[in-house]
């Protein structure tokens, strides 16, 4: 929880790669069955880790975020900042068509 909220500050001070690593550094401490017994710490870690890495143009931990979060989130509420990071991630990779087919694909 503590690495939660030193991410969260480092993010609002546009210290992304401080918030990486706090974010990075809380996911590491989760337990195995965390997606279970810690559902929303889980989802807050993962979702603004993948912000924070995509602020700093590392796509490649973008995309493992969010493939957990697609794949682990109960909702489509849940899933919405995710998909949001996600398709930021594929523009700013100038994968325009990606991007777009996401967009259309999580709208319909």
């Amino acid at each position: 929880m503590l690495n939660l909220r030193a991410g969260e500050k480092a993010m609002s001070l546009a210290t992304f790669l401080i918030s990486a690593s706090y974010l990075k550094a809380g996911i590491g401490l989760l337990r195995k069955d965390h997606w279970e017994k810690y559902y929303c710490l889980s989802l807050e870690l993962y979702s603004l880790y993948a912000e924070a890495e995509y602020c700093n143009g590392n796509f490649q931990e973008v995309g493992h975020a969010t493939g957990v979060v697609i794949k682990k989130a109960k909702s489509f509420e849940d899933k919405n900042r995710i998909f949001a990071t996600l398709i930021k991630s594929l523009a700013g990779q100038n994968k325009m068509q990606d991007a777009m087919y996401i967009g259309f694909t999580v709208l319909t």
